[in-house]
């Protein structure tokens, strides 16, 4: 059997949602350990599939919106005090909001699972995340106790973010201090290793199906939307059409940008000062 699907972004990311809390890994940790999840608005709807608790704003961090490269106006004030986003704690099953990072890692170990987001994607599956913070933000404080306790990566991130530059090479041209001007906050972009779930993988641990993309983009709503073929058994396309369908119409959670004026971020050439 073989079908045509369309989504939009929130559409994937909720997608992609449910296939990160079905993940044995995250499963696991849910029952038994501790799950650290970044400031994403993916990660958004990962939060709400494992809690079950509504989403009625954004949970993002970094954002892209018309202007440019921007920050979420809840994060900003904890980046200027801490240097790191908001970020929530899932040990055994329960929320804790806002933990302070250092005081989770110390605690996590091997079976422990950190998701986080990330802002770009390339051919070969590999991704990145946007840097705003000067000293790394919450990867930058996560990534290396995550790699040297062995703690399960997870990287949501839906096709819209595919870029056809490698990753290596794109976070090599990146970096906040090297831009003469940014529409936006200059950023760098980090690599990151562990187990990126788009929706190609979404669908293939939700219903075992293949899920072949075959475009992108849109008009009238479905900008950066993706259109899939699904192929595989009648039983298992037939789950993977009612899991289409079961997220259509989902929404983006409201988010809130600063105001230029309010925000003055360094080396933002649209309401700070200039890099250099």
């Amino acid at each position: 059997m073989r079908i045509q699907v369309t989504l939009t972004p929130p559409e994937s990311k909720r997608l992609i949602a449910k296939a990160v809390a079905k993940l044995d890994a995250v499963q696991k940790a849910w029952k038994k350990g501790i799950i650290l999840v970044g400031a994403s608005t993916t990660c958004a709807f990962v939060l709400e599939e494992l809690t079950k608790r509504k989403i009625t704003r954004g949970y993002g961090c970094g954002i892209t919106i018309p202007r440019g490269t921007c920050i979420m106006w809840e994060m900003l004030n904890s980046i200027r005090q801490r240097g790191y986003a908001k970020t929530w704690t899932l040990e055994k099953g329960k929320l804790h909001e806002d933990l302070p990072v250092d005081e989770v890692l110390k605690r996590m170990g091997a079976g422990d699972v950190f998701i986080k987001g990330a802002n770009a994607i390339d051919p070969w599956g590999n991704a990145g995340i946007f840097l705003g913070s000067p000293i790394g933000g919450t990867v930058g404080r996560v990534i290396g106790s995550a790699m040297a306790k062995g703690i399960t990566i997870v990287i949501p991130v839906g096709l819209e973010k595919m870029i056809p530059t490698p990753i290596s090479r794109a976070a090599i041209e990146a970096g906040s201090r090297r831009m003469d001007y940014s529409m936006g906050m200059p950023v760098g972009l980090l690599p990151l290793s562990g187990t990126v779930i788009d929706e190609v993988k979404a669908f293939q641990v939700l219903t075992r199906a293949e899920a072949i993309p075959i475009g992108a983009g849109g008009v009238d709503g479905a900008e950066g939307a993706v259109t899939l073929v699904i192929k595989g058994p009648d039983s298992k396309v037939r789950k993977s059409l009612q899991l289409a369908n079961s997220v259509k119409g989902t929404r983006q959670p409201a988010t809130q940008p600063p105001e230029c004026r309010d925000c003055r971020y360094p080396g933002c050439s649209l309401g700070g000062t200039a890099t250099r």
